[in-house]
C-alpha cells in the first residue's frame, strides 16, 4: 500500500523501485520540495488567514507514493497473493503498521493508535478498460493516484456522513498493491482517512473520525514550524529554540459557548467567534507567559484561530490561542526562543518594548504590528493589553 505526500503539484514524481525487508520490491517516491508543502490547520483569525487556506486544501487531497507492499510472506516462485489485513479489510476498519512499514498492516481497534481508517473499497470492475484484468500491468503510481482523486472524495464523504473538515488534519487516502503483489494477483483498492505527518507518512491517532474533533489544535508551549520561503505556518510542532511562526497559549472548545457538535446549532460568525475569543485568549496569554508585563515586553501579538463553516458543520469545535507577529511582508514574523522568558528573536532581532503609557491614558496600541499593517477589525483579533 503507499504512504501519503500531501503536495498535488508534484504527483509520484521520480519514483524508483527498492528492495524491502521481506525481500519484495516496492516503489519509493521523491519527496517534494522542502517549502512546498503548506498543511494549515483552520482559518487564523490574522493578517495572514487569507493565505493560508489552500494549503489546508492541499493536504486533504494529498498524494501517494508506493512505500511497501500489502501482502504476506514469500513462499515461492509460484506464490499468489496471501491475503492479510489489507486485503480482507472492510468498511469501518482500523489498520496499522510499524513506522516506515506500511507492508506489514494489521487490523486493530479504532480506539487504539492506527494509521489508516478504511472507508469503503473501489469496485474495479467498474474501471473502463481492462487495466484491473488478470494479465494487466500494474498501473503505477501516478494511475492509482488519478484514482484516488476521482473516487475516494465521494467514498469518504459518504462514509462520514460529509463530516469530513476540509481545513482540519485529516486527509482523503488510498491503499493500493505494490508491484510485486499486484503480480501475485492483489487488485484490491481502499479509501479511507488518514493523518499525515511532517514527512508526509501517515501517523498514528487514536479514535473513529468522525468522533472526534478534526480542528487543528495543539498543546500550550507548543510552537508551529515556518515556512521561510512564504513565512506561512507549517502546521507542524517545531522546538521553540528553532525558527517558528508563533506559540500556543492553549486550546479552546468553541462548544462550551455555541453547541456541541450534536447540537446542530448554526455556525457562530467569525465575528462572533473574534468576539468570544477576545475574552479568553488576551487573560490566558498573560498567564502563559507569567503575566502583562512580560507579555507586553514579548511586542507579540495575541491572536486566535478560528472555524470556517465547512469546519464547523463538520464537527470540529477546538480552536487555539496563540502568539505570533504579522511580517511586513505577509505572513509571520519567524520566532526564535519561547515568549515565556530567555532570549526571543523576531526576524533575528531582539523585541522592542512599547513605551509606557503617559499617565491618565492609555496608548492606542500597546503592542505595535509592522509598518504598514494594520488588523482587520471584522477578522483579526485586537492587539494584545
Amino acid at each position: 500500500m503507499n504512504a501519503p505526500d500531501p503536495d498535488r503539484t508534484h504527483p509520484d514524481a521520480g519514483t524508483a523501485d527498492r528492495p524491502d525487508s521481506a525481500g519484495r520490491r516496492a516503489a519509493t517516491t521523491r519527496r517534494r520540495p522542502p517549502g512546498a508543502r503548506n498543511p494549515v490547520f483552520v482559518v487564523l483569525a490574522a493578517i495572514v488567514a487569507g493565505a493560508l487556506v489552500a494549503g489546508g486544501i492541499a493536504l486533504a487531497m494529498g498524494v501517494f507514493d508506493d512505500s511497501g507492499s500489502v501482502a504476506g510472506s514469500n513462499i515461492g516462485e509460484g506464490e499468489r497473493l496471501t491475503h492479510n489485513a489489507f486485503t480482507q479489510s472492510v468498511t469501518g476498519d482500523c489498520l496499522d503498521w510499524p513506522a516506515g512499514n506500511p507492508g506489514q498492516p494489521t487490523k486493530v481497534s479504532c480506539e487504539l493508535k492506527h494509521r489508516f481508517e478504511v472507508a469503503g473499497a473501489i469496485d474495479t470492475s467498474l474501471i473502463p478498460g481492462a487495466e484491473f484484468g488478470e494479465d494487466a500491468l500494474w498501473p503505477g503510481a501516478e494511475r492509482f493516484a488519478t484514482i484516488r482523486d476521482e473516487q475516494c472524495p465521494v467514498v469518504v464523504d459518504q462514509y462520514l456522513e460529509g463530516r469530513l473538515d476540509p481545513q482540519g488534519r485529516f486527509a482523503v487516502g488510498m491503499m493500493y498493491p505494490s508491484q510485486a503483489q499486484w503480480d501475485k494477483g492483489a487488485r484490491q483498492l481502499r479509501c479511507g482517512i488518514q493523518e499525515n505527518g511532517a514527512d508526509g507518512a501517515p501517523v498514528q491517532f487514536s479514535g473513529r473520525v468522525a468522533d472526534q474533533n478534526q480542528s487543528y489544535v495543539w498543546p500550550e508551549g507548543t510552537c508551529i514550524g515556518i515556512d521561510p520561503e512564504t513565512r506561512a505556518p507549517t502546521g507542524f510542532p517545531v522546538s521553540c529554540a528553532g525558527p517558528h511562526a508563533f506559540e500556543v497559549t492553549g486550546i479552546v472548545d468553541l462548544a462550551v459557548r455555541f453547541g456541541d457538535r450534536m447540537s446542530n446549532k448554526p455556525w457562530p460568525s467569525t465575528g462572533a467567534q473574534n468576539t468570544y475569543l477576545g475574552t479568553i485568549c488576551p487573560g490566558q496569554a498573560e498567564r502563559f507567559v507569567g503575566g502583562k508585563q512580560v507579555l507586553d515586553a514579548t511586542t507579540l501579538n495575541v491572536q486566535w484561530s478560528v472555524l470556517s463553516e465547512p469546519s464547523w458543520l463538520a464537527g470540529s469545535r477546538k480552536v487555539v490561542c496563540y502568539l505570533g507577529l504579522p511580517d511586513k511582508r505577509g505572513g509571520f514574523a519567524t520566532l526564535v526562543g519561547d515568549a515565556k522568558g530567555g532570549v526571543l528573536l523576531i526576524n533575528g532581532k531582539a523585541p522592542v518594548a512599547p513605551p509606557e503609557a503617559p499617565p491618565g491614558r492609555a496608548l492606542p496600541t500597546p503592542v505595535p504590528l509592522p509598518p504598514g499593517i494594520a488588523p482587520n477589525p471584522d477578522e483579526a483579533p485586537a492587539p494584545a493589553g
